[in-house]
């Protein structure tokens, strides 16, 4: 028995630079991933559009032709586009394009990680990209500024767009600006030009049913 108790201070020191060896490992592990994600962030950061623009941001619309008696008599655009305020759009629209698009839009800064997680384990169970991750920020950074390709790069660059949006819009500047550029089929931009074309009124007099189709159109707007 004493043998037994002169060999635990050994037992102990041995266990302690076996911890002390696996934090210090750990440490250096970690220390390369954050220096591996700091290096790939500059190199995707370098040749990124500048949000600031977005200030200014001045969309195409529609151009309307009028006679001498102020009718118009005819029209014309490359995008069908009708730029509207955020209060402009109806609740019912709000809450069905946040319903479809990005449940937690108003409580995220720019992405989702459990959506882009979530997504990732859909992905590599169906051996393919079939599930998206996109919020409706990083939609809105993709149309504007990004190409539609699914490369790993775009995907990074939306992210950190994303985020620098977020950090400079509010939430329903950034709505207004996602809801008047998204695409919505026949030339149409824009959820107001998308109520005209589609019902004949305005967006302020959409009701829930017509609210509720019009946010579903981008997944296929062909």
């Amino acid at each position: 028995m004493k043998t037994l108790y002169q060999d635990l201070p050994r037992v102990e020191i041995a266990g302690r630079k076996l911890v002390g060896r696996v934090l210090f490992g750990l440490l250096i592990l970690i220390s390369a991933l954050v220096g591996a994600t700091a290096g790939l962030l500059f190199v995707y950061s370098t040749d990124l559009p500048q949000v600031e623009e977005l200030e200014h941001y001045r969309p195409s619309s529609i151009t309307e032709l009028y006679d001498d008696h102020g009718q118009i008599i005819g029209s014309f655009a490359l995008q069908r586009r009708v730029v509207a305020a955020y209060d402009d759009y109806p609740q019912v629209l709000r809450d069905a394009l946040i319903s479809i698009e990005d449940k937690n839009f108003y409580r995220h800064w720019g992405i989702n990680i459990w959506r882009i997680a979530g997504a990732a384990y859909r992905d590599l169970e169906s051996g393919g990209k079939a599930q998206g991750a996109s919020t409706l920020t990083m939609q809105l950074a993709r149309n504007l500024f990004l190409s539609p390709d699914r490369s790993f790069h775009r995907k990074i660059q939306e992210t950190l767009l994303a985020i620098q949006i977020e950090r400079r819009f509010t939430k329903p500047q950034i709505f207004t600006l996602y809801a008047n550029q998204i695409f919505l089929g026949h030339a149409v931009h824009g959820f107001e030009a998308a109520s005209e074309f589609y019902f004949s009124k305005p967006a302020k007099k959409l009701t829930l049913d017509e609210a509720a189709l019009l946010p579903g159109l981008p997944k296929g707007p062909g």
